[in-house]
């Protein structure tokens, strides 16, 4: 079971500022209700470990970070904000939270070490976050 914690804007400043990522907006001419602003980062492999980023502008900035490991058995998921499509995929950990960053670990392995950080207020350093994703960085 989850517990919340507040958590300093370390973790969310921190969390949201990866380099090097190159994302794509949704393309033109889909069905509509489909969340077409929606970016997703590439899926970035560090070892041990992946990274995949994505940002939703038009969901009052919504941003998300997951890190996960294989090899070790986790997935961290970073959200900044709420946003309703899920297209992040995780369900509601995924989606996020209106006016809340948090930071949920989830390891299936061992439930004693899942936990979620909450953070009263959204990233201040989101619309930056998806600019770089929105220009290729």
């Amino acid at each position: 079971m989850s517990h919340k914690i507040l958590a300093g804007l370390g973790t969310a400043a921190g969390g949201f500022l990866v380099a090097g990522l190159v994302a794509h907006a949704d393309g033109d001419g889909v069905s509509p209700g489909v969340d077409t602003d929606f970016m997703t980062g590439p899926l970035q492999n560090f070892g041990l470990f992946t990274d995949q980023s994505f940002a939703d502008p038009s969901d009052g900035e919504f941003v998300a970070t997951v890190f996960q490991s294989q090899q070790l058995g986790f997935t961290d998921i970073l959200t900044s904000g709420a946003d309703p499509s899920d297209g992040v995929g995780f369900g509601a950990t995924g989606v996020g939270m209106a006016g809340e960053t948090v930071n949920t670990f989830i390891d299936p392995s061992n439930p004693m070490l899942d936990s979620t950080f909450v953070l009263p207020f959204t990233d201040p350093l989101a619309q930056i976050f998806t600019d770089f994703i929105q220009y290729g960085f």
